[in-house]
């Protein structure tokens, strides 16, 4: 139930930069308001008494000030303070947004960190700080609303910090696997077999398959071990990106609302497509791994 909830309320970038859905937001907290609940409330309660006892002129006087206190207030809250409220609402969900972001984050580093794979752990500390420090810088150019230009990177930098986990999980699957194989042993028979394969006057069929198994074993052993290393390059590869974007941005006064084609924010969106179609390939990669694992 709990774990659903926390699902059900996720912040998303667009949810930052939706300025329909931040007006709902604020306009239902205006209208959720104490100062405008209770005499709305009391002003309705006052004609059903006045209608029960009789209390004529005075009853629907007392009720109609009331109701004018009620609305009033929401007046007051959605047009005289609408813009702090607006700007404490965007506050909050960015905070919802940093717990987020770094409890995934943190998630991952001590999941590789336990299953011995130093280097993911390695990697998922770095991406995140580097995706803290730009989306941090990011987030201190933002007042009451997130604007184009603001919305337009946060978003970059949300798909490579996804973008660069999800390689770092497939990474951890796959140091899995590999931890699973002694290759040393693997090798140091393959040595043996092949040594005496070579002095054997007549051939052994059974040798000849156990080196030809032990072949295949160890290829794809090679095969998984550089699989592995290519989706840390690639989340490391992200992580770069996000510090260039982040030194190309900290040096502007403004930023523009359309990311610069050859600027390191928009040099970070077309290597997320990138990493996101080779993503698509280790899925296949990671499926077979499964159906073999058993048997290396």
């Amino acid at each position: 139930m709990g774990r659903e909830h926390q699902q059900a309320t996720k912040v998303s970038v667009e949810s930052l930069t939706d300025e329909e859905a931040i007006f709902r937001a604020v306009r239902n907290q205006c209208f959720q308001s104490p100062l405008t609940t209770l005499p709305l409330a009391l002003a309705g309660g006052v004609l059903l008494l006045g209608a029960a006892f009789g209390w004529g002129f005075f009853g629907v006087f007392a009720a109609v000030v009331l109701g004018l206190i009620g609305a009033a207030s929401f007046v007051y809250n959605l047009w005289i303070r609408g813009e702090e409220l607006t700007k404490k609402h965007v506050q909050g969900l960015m905070e919802q947004l940093k717990e987020e972001r770094r409890t995934s984050l943190e998630e991952v580093e001590t999941m590789c960190r336990e299953m011995g794979f130093d280097e993911g752990a390695k990697e998922a500390r770095e991406l995140s700080e580097a995706y803290v420090l730009y989306a941090e810088f990011l987030e201190s150019k933002a007042e009451a609303k997130l604007g184009p230009a603001v919305g337009q990177r946060l978003d970059v930098a949300e798909s490579a910090r996804k973008t660069g986990l999800d390689h770092l999980r497939q990474a951890s699957e796959i140091h899995v696997a590999l931890s699973g194989v002694n290759a040393d042993a693997l090798r140091q028979e393959l040595t043996e077999w092949t040594q005496e394969l070579e002095t054997r006057k007549d051939s052994s069929p059974i040798l000849t398959t156990k080196i030809t198994a032990h072949k295949q074993q160890l290829e794809r052993y090679e095969e998984m071990v550089a699989k592995r290393d290519e989706l840390v390059a690639n989340s490391n590869a992200l992580e770069a990106a996000l510090k260039n974007a982040y030194l190309s941005d900290a040096g502007r006064s403004v930023l523009s609302a359309d990311l610069d084609a050859e600027g390191p924010a928009a040099r970070l969106s077309r290597l997320i497509t990138a990493t996101e179609e080779a993503e698509k390939e280790m899925g296949e990669f990671l499926r077979s791994i499964h159906q073999e694992t058993t048997s290396i």
